[in-house]
């Protein structure tokens, strides 16, 4: 059947959509989530993250640059004589209150706030990939399902209009014959177009720049269900390992040791230093120098209150961070479960008794014992369940995804 379905593709027996460019060559689930990891957006992340360690490691623990002092000059002495003159001289401040220390702490917290955010980047990435390949796989299987039901539709139509010719069918027969055949055609078009949609967003979400949508390879994973996915309480109990709530902590701390480092660059600092010169007398002279800066007054008030207030806010969204980590992972672990239900009662149940009772009516039909409009509720009842089968599959593999993902991403 699904060869017929290709070749009236093919030769136009099918509705299509001019206006759609075919597409890209069909992109497995493992090789998707690969290609995600080179979304654009990651790739930067990365190279940030790179190139903000390299710096910061280089920060120093002086706080201040040295300073020369020059100072040429002449003098002309009372009797009339003229001579030369100059002042040189070093200045080098020192932080009595650790700014040095602080300034480089603080710089590694950023960069730990870095590191967590490009975490928790890395796994939205991975699991907004994953989704819209399971997404765009369910839109083109049902498109599938559609296409065959749409062969049959018309092989049946012509059945009854044959049969009406012959006196075997009456005109209503007919005009429900037409009428589920049109239902089907706008089906496959509906389908078509749902297609080129997922598959644009699929692109989206791989970061490719493509002139035509992707297309997902027709095996869906086999993807195994996580050990964890019956213990709840060790999965809640991770929360706080995760890159999100990670990040918020990170962010938090962050915040605090640029407190720390705007208070200490304002602490008490000593300037030593030492002073040469040369008088126009021929007189050499040289002196160390040493200058204390007391912090009476500016004490950066200005600085740490606007910090203190970033403070408090990235506090709030750490705690936010901890409860969305939370409700996701207890959302995952409930998807698990309610998909494997749905996807059990659909495959044993609801799909073969609706086949059954399909295939009744068909006898039935072709006996005189059941109307055309018996005939194609059966059929459609067949069809909406055969799609639910299809979401319910892509459901289960992507709720074990999800929760793998989760737990499989806590940062140790």
């Amino acid at each position: 059947m699904l060869a017929w379905t290709l070749l009236l593709f093919v030769t136009g027996e099918l509705p299509a959509d001019g206006h759609q460019p075919e597409p890209g060559p069909p992109v497995g689930f493992a090789e998707a989530v690969a290609i995600a990891k080179g979304a654009p957006a990651l790739v930067a992340s990365e190279a940030a993250l790179t190139r903000r360690a390299e710096l910061t490691a280089q920060v120093p623990w002086l706080t201040f640059n040295p300073a020369l002092i020059g100072q040429p000059g002449v003098r002309r002495l009372a009797q009339g004589a003229v001579g030369p003159e100059g002042y040189v001289g070093i200045m080098q401040e020192l932080s009595l209150a650790g700014a040095g220390p602080s300034r480089q702490q603080a710089a590694r917290a950023e960069l730990e706030a870095d590191r967590m955010d490009h975490l928790a980047l890395r796994r939205l990435v991975t699991l907004n990939a994953a989704q819209a390949w399971f997404s765009l796989w369910v839109a083109q299987t049902a498109l599938a399902v559609a296409t065959e039901e749409l062969v049959l539709t018309r092989e049946w139509d012509g059945k009854v209009l044959r049969g009406a010719a012959s006196g075997g069918f009456t005109r209503v027969d007919v005009a429900v014959a037409n009428a589920y055949r049109a239902e089907a055609e706008l089906a496959v078009l509906s389908l078509q177009g749902e297609v080129f949609v997922r598959g644009v967003a699929l692109n989206r979400a791989l970061g490719l720049d493509a002139s035509r949508p992707a297309a997902a390879a027709r095996e869906l994973p086999e993807i195994e269900e996580p050990a964890e996915a019956h213990d709840d309480e060790r999965v809640l109990a991770q929360a706080s390992s995760g890159p999100g709530p990670r990040a918020g902590v990170a962010h938090v701390a962050a915040e605090r040791a640029r407190g720390v480092e705007l208070e200490t660059m304002k602490g008490a600092s000593l300037q030593v230093g030492a002073l040469g010169w040369r008088e126009g007398t021929g007189d050499l002279a040289a002196v160390a120098t040493l200058q204390l800066s007391v912090p009476l007054f500016e004490r950066a008030q200005r600085e740490r209150s606007a910090n203190a207030a970033s403070t408090s806010k990235a506090e709030g969204r750490a705690a936010s961070a901890l409860l969305e980590e939370r409700a996701e992972r207890l959302d995952a672990l409930h998807e698990v479960e309610h998909s494997a239900e749905v996807h059990k009662a659909l495959d044993e149940r609801l799909v073969p008794a609706t086949r059954t009772a399909l295939e009744g009516i068909e006898r039935r039909f072709n006996a005189g014992e059941a109307t055309a409009q018996d005939l194609v509720l059966a059929r459609r009842a067949l069809l909406s369940a055969q799609a639910r089968l299809v979401r319910a599959r892509a459901d289960v593999a992507w709720a074990r995804f999800r929760l793998a993902t989760l737990v499989q991403e806590v940062v140790r």
